[in-house]
């Protein structure tokens, strides 16, 4: 399985200030590889991604 990067991210719709997005991507089903980073954070999963590719 390929691992997934998780980016909440902050939305007008939203109330919750993208605490629902970081949720969602907590409750991922067992067994899928999956890493979460900051809300609005995109440079830290950039830097996560690469040390995932090992570059």
């Amino acid at each position: 399985d390929l691992p997934v990067i998780g980016v909440p991210l902050r939305s007008s719709l939203s109330v919750l200030d993208g605490l629902d997005a970081l949720l969602a991507i907590a409750q991922m089903p067992p067994g899928v590889p999956v890493a979460a980073v900051g809300v609005d954070n995109a440079r830290n999963a950039a830097a996560l991604a690469l040390r995932i590719l090992n570059i």
